[in-house]
């Protein structure tokens, strides 16, 4: 059993989120259309898939970060939503006559061959058929056949940089609102971009979903987690002073404990010391020292020293003179260096109101080189 994926988590390698997971459940539940907001590597597409998982729900997925145009936007909405009718299909032969006029961007084929019935679904070439109608049709076969699925529209953020981005939204937030068999999940790797689409009253999707924060997972929970697997890989506990430093070493960023576990958890023999487990982390951040500090090197000087002066102390107070002697930089570029860092989800101000940097890898690295 690998308890730390470098990927997805999910059964036995998922750890907590139950609050997460029964808000997630009751949204989907309740056909609450729901926005998750975290940064990067916070364990987002695992908690989406651990609750699919749980409830057995219908669903398709959509990966919009290759996207460019509307027209790939629209294919790619097209096809997840070929893919959720045959999900929902209760027969082949029902689907086929079903959809006919429930669906007009969805052409079935019904085929008869040597291994039995086989269903086809066809993209029509009928331009006119639009994004909204497509996503109401599917919803109303829905209705129809009396289930319900989950749209997880994912790197949704991608959207916004695309020339015609008002439109598609307008037209996602027509079809959003008037669902009444289809649950929406969105998410995405660039918060800030994500949080814009869903809170600025000049965007379409102004206020349409439930916002859900996910936040870093505890450490007692942790805790926990780690002695279930220590036991489960060598047959004991974890010394504390161990499980300490795995804590402290990654801050409990979950991209991070698993990176540093799995490497861990590969180990014939269980680290017994404080000194074991910092020698691998140690290892870890050399070997992907050009990964870690890929965000930071292209900053402006002065954001540079904001975030080695963040690395060395968080603070709560960044606009003072104190912390302006300590960089050295001017306050009014402090004032701008940070809404940037917010921004690119390099700093966040944590549950005590502290700026502090998001990434413990990048941390350990200035303060060690």
């Amino acid at each position: 059993m690998n308890f730390f994926p470098s990927g997805i988590a999910e059964g036995e390698a998922f750890c907590n989120r139950v609050l997460e997971r029964t808000r997630l459940t009751e949204n989907i539940g309740k056909l609450k259309h729901t926005v998750l907001m975290a940064p990067r590597r916070y364990g987002k597409t695992s908690l989406i898939k651990q609750v699919i998982l749980d409830n057995d729900f219908n669903y398709v997925w959509i990966d919009f970060l290759p996207v460019t145009t509307k027209d790939e936007v629209e294919e790619k909405i097209k096809k997840a939503s070929k893919e959720l009718l045959f999900k929902l299909a209760p027969e082949l032969k029902k689907l086929q006559l079903q959809t006919k006029n429930l669906v007009k961007a969805l052409s079935p084929e019904l085929n008869l061959g040597a291994m039995g019935q086989s269903l086809t679904l066809h993209l029509t070439s009928d331009e006119s058929v639009s994004i909204d109608e497509i996503l109401l049709q599917i919803d109303k076969y829905a209705q129809k056949v009396g289930k319900t699925a989950v749209f997880v529209l994912d790197e949704f953020q991608q959207i916004g940089e695309i020339e015609e981005h008002i439109s598609i939204e307008a037209l996602i937030r027509h079809a959003v609102e008037r669902s009444k068999a289809i649950t929406y999940v969105f998410s995405g790797s660039n918060r800030h971009l994500l949080g814009e689409m869903f809170s600025k009253s000049d965007r379409p999707l102004y206020r349409l979903c439930q916002a859900m924060i996910l936040d870093r997972i505890e450490e007692q929970e942790y805790i926990k987690f780690l002695t279930k697997a220590a036991n489960k890989k060598w047959g004991n506990k974890l010394p504390e002073n161990v499980i300490s430093l795995i804590t402290k070493l990654t801050e409990c960023h979950p991209f991070y404990v698993n990176a540093l576990c799995s490497e861990l958890w590969f180990l014939k023999n269980m680290p017994k010391t404080p000194q074991d487990v910092e020698k691998i982390w140690a290892s870890y951040i050399n070997t992907h020292k050009s990964i870690i500090i890929a965000d930071i090197i292209p900053l402006p000087l002065n954001q540079k020293k904001i975030i080695a002066s963040l690395a060395h102390e968080t603070t709560k107070e960044l606009y003072g003179s104190e912390f302006s002697f300590r960089t050295k930089v001017p306050s009014s570029s402090i004032r701008r260096g940070i809404e940037t860092l917010l921004a690119k989800d390099i700093i966040y101000v944590d549950r005590n109101g502290k700026y502090r940097l998001i990434d413990p890898a990048i941390r350990y690295y200035l303060l060690n080189h």
